[in-house]
């Protein structure tokens, strides 16, 4: 809970307190009553209102009312309103601390500071491929559109605010909770969560050129809850291009409109995961090739002559991770990938050289399932019988459903040998898929296993981790540093292990 949320709930329960007594002055309601009223306009001005601490605002307003009308009338206590007055006292301490808990419980989180020398920038820029249809939609001719949230190394300017959480949009975070089966008023307050980042503010001229690191987020997620991580990287001297992939995230803020996956109107045959995370890959390609245009100068852009393309990194969460393993075995432009806790669908030609790659995974199932070379799909024999058709019949019936079976456990067996050999699939103990991002943070502590997120290590180390070893991974790759090796980094976190293979 943020300062003067705590501040107004225990005025709040000083005021319940005054009332059980019967020898307070005039001046003294009063007093309660203005601290009561101050506090909460401190906290709506500096901090901002949100739902979650209703409560506390009525309070405050039946209270001024209760003071005024105390301090200028005479009452004489019955019976009855000494019932009156418990039952009130009664249920506004009820009340508060169903707030307290909401409050708590849905907080407005801070984003963890970046740990580089570098200010952060931010800039919104949306491309459109000409050469491709959208995928998502069954016989459109309309053009792939895509939204990039651009992350870079910046000059220091106080003067300039620093950006909202969802590019302070409403609409995009009534959209992304919706799309996630939750109430769309459920997280409104992130609107009042502040980054570290400014729009508008100047690239730094520390670096002639800065290497470039894409990032993909996973499916009904969207490049928004990937700004700590994107944050922390550009304060390291890198430019980081977070793409929003249009129909796969579950909100998507194009000009004038938002998009959601729930529009995607395609069926696609086979293996459905196989082809969203190419096409998923197929965007970043595409916004490599802008990112070179920004470079030459094609386009107007404060990025030109600014983009190290020699020095490109792919980094992606879930079907992100997924499709920065497309990009570090078929994108010759890639020079170094992280697969964060995500499946892979594509499998790699053992002939053909591919990027050095590295992979995190949570300990709940992605480990164990990685080691075993084993897909995230049943086998056919292992569905329940009485289920087993509707699900086959899901993905073209048994046949075709094998057949899908046998590629992801090729795709899953050709990604073992690879992090075997390089030694570099790392695990986090007592992880959980979504602690990758920053929605881990967007429940307090204990509360994250009502949205489905589990695992004994706490959102905010799991993050620190995943951002470290990023960190020390490019820095390796792009940078060719060992100062922060990721042998640092795994003395640096004893909840941070290297698998073990059998």
């Amino acid at each position: 809970m943020r300062e003067f949320e705590v501040a107004l709930l225990v005025v709040n329960l000083l005021a319940l307190f005054a009332g059980t007594s019967k020898r307070l002055s005039r001046a003294v309601w009063l007093g309660i009553a203005g601290v009561n009223g101050v506090i909460l306009g401190l906290h709506g001005v500096i901090e901002g209102f949100r739902y979650q601490m209703g409560f506390a605002y009525i309070f405050v307003f039946l209270f001024v009312i209760y003071a005024a009308v105390k301090a200028t009338i005479r009452f004489t206590e019955t019976k009855i309103t000494k019932i009156l007055k418990g039952t009130a006292i009664g249920l506004s301490c009820l009340f508060l601390a169903v707030t307290a808990l909401a409050a708590y419980a849905l907080p407005v989180f801070q984003l963890p500071a970046p740990t580089g020398d570098y200010d952060v920038g931010v800039q919104y820029v949306y491309l459109t491929d000409e050469k491709r249809n959208e995928p998502f939609l069954d016989g459109s001719t309309d053009k792939r559109e895509l939204a990039v949230k651009i992350y870079y190394p910046a000059t220091q300017d106080q003067t300039k605010p620093t950006a909202a959480y969802f590019h302070n949009s409403s609409e995009l975070i009534k959209t992304f909770s919706k799309g996630n089966q939750l109430p769309d008023f459920m997280f409104s307050h992130l609107q009042l969560v502040k980054t570290h980042s400014r729009e508008g503010v100047s690239l730094s001229g520390k670096q002639a050129n800065y290497p470039v690191i894409l990032f993909s987020h996973g499916g009904g997620t969207n490049m928004e809850v990937h700004a700590a991580q994107s944050e922390d990287l550009a304060s390291h001297g890198y430019i980081v291009v977070a793409v929003n992939h249009t129909y796969v995230s579950s909100a998507t803020e194009l000009p004038g409109r938002i998009v959601t996956d729930r529009e995607a109107t395609v069926n696609f045959e086979g293996d459905p995961l196989a082809s969203i995370t190419q096409i998923m890959a197929d965007d970043v390609s595409f916004v490599i090739d802008k990112l070179a245009e920004m470079n030459a100068g094609k386009t107007d852009s404060i990025f030109e002559g600014k983009l190290d393309l020699d020095r490109i990194g792919a980094v992606g969460h879930s079907l992100g991770g997924a499709a920065a393993y497309n990009l570090a075995i078929n994108e010759s432009r890639v020079k170094a990938a992280i697969n964060l806790d995500g499946a892979v669908y594509a499998a790699a030609d053992g002939e053909k050289p591919i990027a050095p790659l590295l992979m995190l995974a949570n300990d709940e199932y992605g480990i164990q399932s990685i080691i075993q070379s084993e897909p995230f799909m049943l086998k056919l024999e292992e569905i329940p019988a009485e289920q087993r058709e509707a699900v086959a019949s899901a993905y073209g019936g048994q046949e075709a459903y094998t057949d899908i079976y046998r590629k992801q456990k090729q795709a899953a067996a050709g990604l073992a040998n690879i992090l075997k050999a390089s030694d570099s699939l790392w695990v986090i103990e007592g992880s959980a898929h979504m602690k990758f991002a920053d929605i881990g943070l967007f429940m307090g502590p204990g509360f994250n296993r009502f949205i489905g997120i589990h695992g004994d290590t706490s959102s905010k180390e799991c993050l620190a981790i995943a951002k470290s070893v990023t960190l020390a991974f490019f820095n390796r790759h792009l940078n060719n540093e060992t100062r922060d090796s990721l042998e640092s980094v795994l003395r640096s976190y004893p909840k941070l292990q290297k698998a073990k293979w059998m």
